[in-house]
């Protein structure tokens, strides 16, 4: 039987999500306070779980925005979302929103009172109308929004980051929070395996909970892969070789989506584990067969960083995810 902790879909109730106490109960103050939370990290240390928690327990509206870019989609999502749950007239915002969804957003929000709407992977809207109806909504209504995101895209310009874009002033000033979400260190993922073994009584020695723990680097959602594969009952050789086959499925469909060089960046530190900028420019152009030029070098490694994709630590640069090792393999 699966082990509810080691369940690979994102929680929606802090019984069985482990360890992140502290941060849903600061995200949900921060709410409360009348501030907007972006929770930004890499993928797969539990974003998406602390939002729809936080969502869930203050009866708010959770949207997965993972395939949202424009507003008529948001409109269209949000009041899916709503219809059944709030007691508003929502008729003619219906008609409207394929043909004004700007004003339909605008009214829906208006509408809804103090509601909290969770947009999770907001970075993929990309219409910068966006952030005008997020500023109308701050300024005449009770809605307060809590985000989740990557340093790119819309998160920049809801943080103030965003240069020489029309809209990006607007929003300057507003209770924008950031909360990183980290992985876990090399103890908190022995923690969270050993937790899960006693919960749900599964057969790990200590010897395979540290190996794994050093394998996934404290990344959640492949510890959490491994477990879950434990609890149905596969030794620890077979559940990492499971978890190789996921995630080489999931990190070359990400990988697919970079730039030519933020590609190559990547591959190379899959090979190099760590370098400096001007040694991984050197490997960096070997694998490419051409030479970069050092600002479109630098804006690749930047965007990597701000994609939480790869880290800098004491001049050098290391990937966060350790399974993109796969690109190696691959």
């Amino acid at each position: 039987m699966a082990c509810d902790v080691f369940d690979p879909y994102p929680k929606n109730s802090r019984e069985s999500f482990y360890d992140r106490e502290d941060t849903l109960n600061e995200v949900k103050k921060l709410i409360q306070g009348k501030f907007w939370p972006l929770i930004i990290g890499p993928k797969r240390v539990g974003k998406t779980s602390i939002v729809k928690i936080v969502v869930n327990e203050l009866n708010g509206v959770y949207i997965d925005a993972s395939g949202i870019t424009s507003l008529k989609q948001l409109a269209s999502s949000l009041y899916n979302e709503i219809k059944f749950r709030f007691q508003i007239d929502l008729k003619v915002l219906k008609v409207d929103i394929d043909k004004k969804p700007t004003f339909s957003l605008q009214n829906i929000l208006t509408k809804l009172g103090d509601v909290v709407i969770g947009i999770d992977e907001v970075q993929n809207i990309t219409t910068p109308w966006f952030i005008s109806v997020l500023s109308t909504a701050y300024n005449t209504s009770d809605v307060k929004f809590i985000f989740t995101g990557s340093m790119i895209g819309l998160s920049k310009v809801l943080v103030g980051e965003s240069k020489g874009k029309k809209f990006s002033n607007q929003f300057k000033g507003r209770p924008i929070v950031e909360k990183e979400i980290s992985p876990f260190s090399y103890e908190e993922s022995v923690s969270f395996l050993a937790y899960g073994k006693e919960r749900c009584s599964i057969n790990m020695t200590e010897e395979e909970i540290k190996d794994s723990a050093e394998t996934y680097q404290g990344i959640v959602g492949w510890l959490t892969y491994y477990g879950n594969l434990r609890s149905l009952g596969y030794d620890h050789k077979k559940a990492k070789e499971e978890v190789d086959n996921i995630a080489s499925r999931i990190i070359l469909d990400e990988y697919a989506r970079l730039g030519e060089i933020e590609k190559v960046i990547v591959k190379a530190l899959g090979l190099l584990k760590s370098s400096n900028w001007n040694n991984l420019k050197k490997v960096c152009e070997g694998l490419l067969g051409k030479k970069i030029s050092d600002w479109n070098f630098d804006h690749s490694l930047k965007q990597l960083i701000k994609a939480r994709i790869i880290y800098k630590k004491d001049g050098k640069y290391f990937l966060i995810d350790p399974m993109y090792k796969v690109l190696i393999r691959d």
